[in-house]
């Protein structure tokens, strides 16, 4: 039986909290790590994995993967799902695509004031 426990995620702000810049830079900043990157690469080509998968791919240890969901699960870029007493692990792709929006919105912005 599949159920969604969102007790075992850390709090992230919702979705349309992102056009706050401390929020975005909280995003960027767990970006920002070579291998919190390659999970987000992962997951977006994979959809939904287990930490045990995502390490094994990534020839890291689980514990290391930990370190690095948790960052990723604060920032609100990971949805976790357990299942029994394996959590599977997907992209908020939701958050990800408004931060980016965001940012281009921005970038648009900056280039139009410097014509």
């Amino acid at each position: 039986m599949m159920t969604h426990n969102n007790l075992d995620q850390p709090k992230s702000l919702p979705v349309a909290e992102v056009d706050d810049s401390c929020r975005r830079a909280k995003i960027f900043a767990a970006l920002a790590d070579p291998t919190r990157l390659k999970i987000v690469e992962l997951l977006a080509h994979a959809g939904e994995l287990s930490g045990t998968e995502i390490a094994q791919k990534l020839s890291i240890s689980l514990a290391l993967f930990c370190h690095h969901s948790k960052t990723l699960a604060e920032a609100g870029l990971l949805d976790i799902r357990k299942e029994g007493q394996t959590k599977y692990n997907s992209l908020n792709w939701e958050l990800l695509n408004a931060c980016l929006q965001s940012l281009m919105r921005g970038s648009a912005r900056a280039g139009s004031s410097d014509q």
